[in-house]
């Protein structure tokens, strides 16, 4: 892995929710000049449910959607499935650990991870 690099884990790992249903966030990732930022899909999860964990380079996040509510009728047609959305991201040593940034609205979580200075690109003078 190089240097400051986000690593975007396809699929989870073996723990699920208590029904045993497991589910993965679509994510996007983007550069910018001073951080990586991660934008997770999060629908119907509240802000409350959802648990970040940086834990020797590996970023968590798991989230548990708000029970859903019985409709009227037989159902027909789902593609909703229940679950806990789980995702994992391995964090490269130019992060600086100690300054992540974490914001949820509208069932987007959207994490900063902001790179080390010495990972920032910066001008060198010449004597």
């Amino acid at each position: 892995m190089t240097k400051g690099e986000v690593t975007v884990k396809t699929g989870h790992s073996a723990e699920s929710d208590v029904n045993g249903l497991c589910r993965v966030p679509a994510a996007d990732v983007y550069e910018t000049p001073d951080a990586y930022v991660l934008m997770l899909d999060l629908p119907g999860v509240e802000k409350d449910a959802i648990t970040l964990m940086l834990d020797k380079g590996e970023l968590r996040v798991q989230a548990k959607p708000s029970e859903q509510k019985q409709t009227p009728g037989r159902l027909l047609f789902s593609e909703m499935r229940p679950g806990t959305f789980t995702r994992s991201f391995t964090i490269g040593d130019g992060i600086d650990t100690n300054s992540i940034d974490a914001h949820f609205d509208k069932g987007v979580l959207t994490v900063k991870l902001y790179k080390n200075a010495q990972m920032k690109p910066r001008e060198i003078s010449i004597n």
